[in-house]
């Protein structure tokens, strides 16, 4: 195997097994930027990203003593 193929293997071995928790946000980005679309490491480097972030958008409850006929209890 010559240097560069060896080199290129020891890279793409680093890549697969990044420590996504211990990334910046942009370090992250730019981590994602370098997988291949629609690969296992690919989706959990995004839902990571993802998930460091809260939802903007309200939780809906569906628990029956959360709810009083449809309505949100106060």
């Amino acid at each position: 195997m010559t240097d560069l193929k060896q080199r290129l293997t020891l890279l793409e071995g680093a890549r697969a097994k990044a420590d996504i928790k211990a990334m910046s946000d942009d370090e992250l980005d730019t981590h994602i930027r370098t997988l291949g679309f629609a690969t296992p490491e690919c989706y959990a480097a995004i839902v990571a990203r993802v998930l460091r972030h809260s939802s903007v958008f309200p939780v809906v409850h569906d628990a029956p003593a959360y709810l009083v006929a449809g309505n949100r209890k106060v």
